[in-house]
């Protein structure tokens, strides 16, 4: 097919999908930088061969340094030529970024064996990542002291491994060893470092102040968040929800005449029953009867822009969050952002207003109640009630 064929195509197909007019003029620009691309190299008919050449011409010619904006746009604009060339139809699913992988053959071939392990241990996708994650990292070690066959992997390997990370890392480190040497059948690594444990610090879990909490809901009331963006935050707000959770929610999750939320937990497999209160339930309404795009997913949440897909992953739900804190004036300081913030606020919430251990457990997902407690800490009023009293120490304690 020809260039200003498959090109006109490609625009068509960009309105179908309800794009909106500065992404088509953008593409207009890339496709006239494209036609003179393939005049200068005598090229009219399209093939992945020239696209691969056009995607990969990002240096500005105006100031001959290398363009982000380019690199990105061009790369997506030779992805869906190269969809029709290949299948006859645009495919315009959203391209995640790239995954890094090891580079050297035999680790790559334990990589992928450990991959497959985890597809049929773990049902959770998050657990999935985390332990893929952290093999990567070890791997990476691996690579810089030049052990490329696992064979020879000995326990001061894991040692040197383990005391090099910051404490902060160490205990999922060994939580990942841990489960990669039980996978190797390694029985001896495992065992060499079963009595290794890492320093567990306890902190006081961070919330929003009732000043930055006032903040919100004056934002969440304007008209300068999205209503899409107001559901979301209202919804973590009060329910806690992971954001694992969240992106995977159904139209057919809400239950608009028990007024209820059910969905299953990601992370336990556990089926939850929420309460969807008013404001909440306001919110998700005028979101899917106002300003939710017109799609066949029975998603709850989707993109604004198109393509009109569900929302990517956590990365999606921290801007979301971290653009409307932004508009409130509410700042970080030192505190963890996204959903999980405002995961920590609605269990705080809860226990401030005296909602059983138990109860908060089970809304949270919690596998026991232990996971909970560490929620008591927010609640600095009822605290004051465990100090103990002073009076009977004797004196000699005193001097």
């Amino acid at each position: 097919m020809t260039v200003e064929k498959l090109c006109s195509l490609l625009i068509e197909a960009l309105q179908d999908e309800g794009y909106n007019e500065s992404t088509i003029f953008n593409y207009h620009g890339v496709i006239r930088r494209f036609h003179e691309f393939c005049s200068s190299h005598g090229a009219k008919e399209y093939s992945p061969a020239i696209g691969k050449l056009y995607a990969n011409d990002v240096v500005s010619k105006k100031t001959g340094v290398f363009s982000l904006s380019r690199y990105h746009l061009q790369g997506r604009f030779t992805r869906l030529l190269d969809s029709f060339y290949l299948n006859r139809k645009f495919d315009f699913s959203m391209n995640p970024r790239g995954k890094i992988i090891p580079k050297n053959r035999k680790h790559y071939k334990v990589y992928t064996d450990y991959q497959k392990y985890l597809e049929i241990t773990y049902p959770n996708e998050n657990t999935k990542h985390f332990y893929d994650y952290e093999l990567l990292c070890f791997l990476n070690f691996l690579s810089d002291v030049h052990i490329y066959d696992v064979v020879h992997i000995k326990s001061k390997h894991l040692i040197q491994y383990i005391s090099q990370v910051k404490q902060n890392r160490q205990r999922a480190v060994l939580c990942g060893l841990r489960s990669y040497c039980r996978f190797l059948e390694r029985n001896d690594l495992v065992t060499s470092i079963a009595g290794v444990y890492a320093i567990r610090t306890k902190r006081i879990i961070p919330t929003l102040s009732e000043i930055e909490l006032d903040s919100l809901f004056s934002i969440l009331e304007s008209d300068i968040v999205s209503l899409r963006d107001v559901a979301i935050v209202l919804l973590g707000l009060t329910s806690g929800i992971r954001a694992c959770d969240l992106i995977n929610l159904k139209l057919s999750d809400i239950d608009w005449q028990n007024d209820t939320v059910n969905f299953q937990q990601s992370k336990t497999g556990n089926y939850v029953c929420l309460p969807l209160i008013s404001m909440v339930g306001n919110a998700i309404y005028r979101y899917v009867t106002e300003s939710r795009p017109d799609t066949d997913s029975n998603h709850l949440f989707i993109r604004e822009l198109a393509p009109f897909t569900p929302l990517a992953g956590h990365a999606t739900c921290y801007c979301i969050i971290k653009k409307t804190f932004a508009k409130a004036g509410i700042s970080k300081n030192d505190r963890i952002l996204g959903m999980h913030l405002l995961r920590h606020n609605a269990a705080s919430t809860m226990v401030k207003n005296a909602v059983p251990i138990e109860t908060i457990s089970a809304i949270l997902g919690h596998s026991g109640s232990n996971a909970t407690d560490v929620y008591i800490t927010t609640d600095a009023d009822n605290l004051k009630h465990c100090v103990l009293p002073f009076g009977n120490i004797s004196k000699e304690v005193n001097s």
